[in-house]
């Protein structure tokens, strides 16, 4: 069985909407199948480009919704210059809608999850509050089953409280997230925690596993294990991308790993470069449409892999690029909707991420902890298609019903 784990955060309590009070009574609407989600779609793709350019010769893997909560939940406790700021960054408009969008996003999925045994995608909430801070009631009605007051004082113990949790809802997947130094000077932090386990839906033959060359350049290749199956999936090409797509489905459907290859008809030097420069949520989503797929029999060949990435200043500094800026800054940044001070800001982001991917499915894990202290066109397919990923290529954990993208990461070097 395998799991895929992504765990938020944050080292502040959100005060929920300010200056709106938000109530378990408020209408927090499931999530409809058509509801748009292209605002976080842009953004994951944004801060891939700013962390992982078209030109690196680096593997990667990141969860873009982990990040993409973990900020928006900062966003609803923010104001001035910093809600600008993040807001613009993060494609939203508005505190109530984001919190809902949060709010409907996790119980669509524990609804799922409870209706369906093929696969598991649980959601998880923990908000550890410093016994001084005078949280606002309206945090309390809401967080009444998360809310945990602790002592940050006692900085081993609360690190302990936490890293616990979160070994424990990620299968020890994420372990250590906190430091105690990471708590120093902390008053709150959220945790929010989340947890998939499936297989695909056609598993690969562990004997049809062969040792084979993928081409990091034109010139310079690296052997490495591929799987390799025969079958009927759905394929596309996408002309305003520049890419072919192969959808792997888990078992249930609902979530699938799309492959996307870079057309084979570009100079190999410049062609995976081209594709990432093409990737907006406009492209990627129409690329993905059922409609503009179709079922055909593929010749599949995918690599077995194996990494995990710690993100540090880098994530701080993709935030800078992308105009997110006041909040680092004491001076400038505006956190009032947390507490009634203005003396807190975001003093390190830190995202952990693993992934695995085998002959049963596919392994994951990400992490993302924000810490706040005090002062297309698409052409038809023919009839059978080798999908060879022997080449640099990209792949999505993708959400078909929402059409979210979960987690996201390339494949450049068997080297590392």
């Amino acid at each position: 069985m395998h799991w895929l784990s992504s765990l938020l955060l944050l080292g502040a309590v959100v005060g929920l909407a300010h200056p709106q009070c938000l109530t378990p009574n408020d209408n927090f609407q499931a999530v409809q199948y058509s509801t748009d989600l292209s605002g976080i779609t842009d953004f994951g793709l944004d801060l891939y480009k700013q962390l992982s350019p078209g030109n690196s010769p680096r593997n990667f893997f990141f969860s873009p919704y982990s990040i993409w909560s973990a900020l928006s939940l900062a966003y609803i406790g923010s104001g001035g210059d910093t809600q600008k700021q993040l807001e613009a960054a993060l494609r939203v408009s508005g505190k109530l809608e984001t919190f809902q969008l949060i709010k409907a996003l996790d119980n669509l999925y524990e609804q799922r999850t409870t209706n369906n045994s093929l696969y598991t995608f649980n959601l998880a909430n923990r908000a550890y509050v410093d016994g001084t801070l005078n949280v606002k009631q309206c945090a309390k009605t809401i967080l009444h089953n998360e809310l945990r007051t602790v002592n940050f004082r006692n900085i081993g113990a609360t690190a302990k409280d936490i890293n616990d949790f979160v070994d424990e809802t990620t299968k020890g997947r994420i372990t250590n997230i906190v430091s105690p130094a990471d708590l120093v000077d902390a008053l709150m932090v959220l945790v929010n925690a989340a947890f998939f386990k499936g297989t695909w839906k056609y598993q690969f033959k562990n004997s049809n596993t062969q040792k084979k060359d993928f081409y990091i350049s034109a010139q310079d290749t690296a052997p490495l294990a591929m799987m390799s199956q025969k079958g009927s999936f759905r394929y596309g090409e996408s002309v305003s991308l520049g890419a072919r797509i192969l959808e792997l489905p888990y078992s249930g459907e609902d979530i699938s790993m799309f492959l996307l290859l870079p057309r084979s008809d570009l100079p190999f030097d410049t062609r995976f470069t081209n594709m990432i420069n093409n990737l907006n949520a406009a492209n990627l989503q129409e690329a993905l449409n059922p409609r503009n797929m179709a079922f055909v029999e593929v010749d599949v060949e995918l690599p077995k892999f194996k990494f995990s990435m710690k993100l540090g200043e880098q994530l701080e500094t993709a935030f800078k690029k992308m105009g997110i800026v006041d909040i680092f800054d004491a001076n400038l940044a505006d956190l009032s909707g947390f507490d009634a001070r203005k003396d807190m800001s975001l003093k390190k982001a830190i995202h952990k991420s693993f992934i695995e991917v085998n002959e049963e499915g596919t392994e994951a894990a990400a992490a993302t902890a924000l810490v706040f202290l005090t002062r297309s066109g698409v052409s038809k397919a023919p009839q059978i298609v080798r999908f060879h990923c022997n080449e640099p290529f990209v792949f999505l954990i993708h959400d078909n019903q929402t059409r979210n993208v979960l987690f996201m990461g390339a494949i450049k070097n068997p080297r590392g």
